[in-house]
């Protein structure tokens, strides 16, 4: 099976599971473990509404747009670019 390779800065840890050399953890399903706050869950209004559209943005592809949308969190400054 080919596994996609993720975006520039994030490493596959185990199963769903990324990380960023920020320190910033994801799962797939639409957690983000923000280092030194907090944890958000992506399943939860408004957060599924944002998160919704940044992987429309990715077109389509969930664990893409799961680490665009933890990105922001992390970053808000940072411009919404597809990987």
């Amino acid at each position: 099976m080919k596994r996609h390779r993720p975006g520039p800065g994030w490493r596959h840890v185990n199963g769903a599971v990324y990380a960023h050399t920020s320190g910033l953890v994801i799962h797939t399903y639409g957690l983000a473990m923000i280092p030194g706050t907090i944890v958000v869950w992506g399943t939860r209004w408004p957060e599924s509404q944002r998160l919704d559209k940044y992987i429309k943005i990715n077109g389509g592809n969930r664990c893409r747009g799961v680490m665009a949308w933890a990105i922001k969190l992390d970053r808000p400054e940072t411009p919404i670019i597809p990987f």
